[in-house]
C-alpha cells in the first residue's frame, strides 16, 4: 500500500531546516541551490522506500545525486565536473529503481555503460593515441543511432 504524504512531508521539514538554519547563518556553505536538490531528491526517495511507491526511486536518485555533485565539484578539484557524471547518476537511478521494479535493464546497462565510457574516455583517448582509435571516436555516434533504430524498429518485445 503506497503511503500518501510522505513526499510533501519530507519536503516541507527540509525546506523548513534549511530556510531555517540559514536565518541563523549555521552551514553557510550549504546554503545553496544544490543543498535545495538534495532536499528534494530525499523526499522523492522517501516516497520511494517508506511509502514503496518504487518509480519515485530515478527522481530521487537524479535530484539527490544532481546535489551531492555539484556540492562535490565545488569543493573537490580532482571531481569530475562533466556532463559523464551527471549521466552515471542517472544509470545509478535506473539500476536501483530497476531492483525494485524488474522493469527498463537494457536501457540501464547501456545508461551505464555509456556513463563509464564518458567517464575513462579522456585517458582512454590519451592512451591509445592511434589512428584506429581516433576514426572510432568519429564514427561511435553512428552505432548509437543504428542501435536505437534497431531497437524502436526491429526488436519487437
Amino acid at each position: 500500500m503506497k503511503k500518501r504524504g510522505i513526499f510533501s512531508g519530507i519536503i516541507l521539514i527540509g525546506f523548513g531546516l534549511y530556510f531555517l538554519l540559514e536565518r541563523f547563518s549555521l552551514f553557510s556553505s550549504f546554503h545553496t541551490w544544490p543543498t535545495l536538490l538534495l532536499i528534494i531528491g530525499i523526499a522523492f526517495l522517501g516516497q520511494a522506500y517508506i511509502g514503496k511507491d518504487y518509480h519515485a526511486i530515478l527522481s530521487g536518485v537524479v535530484f539527490t545525486g544532481t546535489g551531492v555533485h555539484f556540492h562535490l565539484a565545488s569543493r573537490l578539484s580532482s571531481w569530475p565536473d562533466d556532463i559523464s557524471s551527471l549521466t552515471f547518476i542517472v544509470a545509478i537511478g535506473l539500476f536501483m529503481q530497476y531492483v525494485k521494479t524488474k522493469q527498463a535493464l537494457l536501457p540501464t546497462i547501456l545508461l551505464f555503460a555509456l556513463s563509464v565510457i564518458f567517464l575513462f574516455s579522456q585517458p582512454l583517448q590519451q592512451a591509445f593515441t592511434s589512428v584506429t582509435f581516433d576514426s572510432l571516436i568519429h564514427i561511435w555516434p553512428f552505432a548509437f543511432i543504428l542501435l536505437g533504430l534497431y531497437l524502436l524498429f526491429v526488436k519487437k518485445g
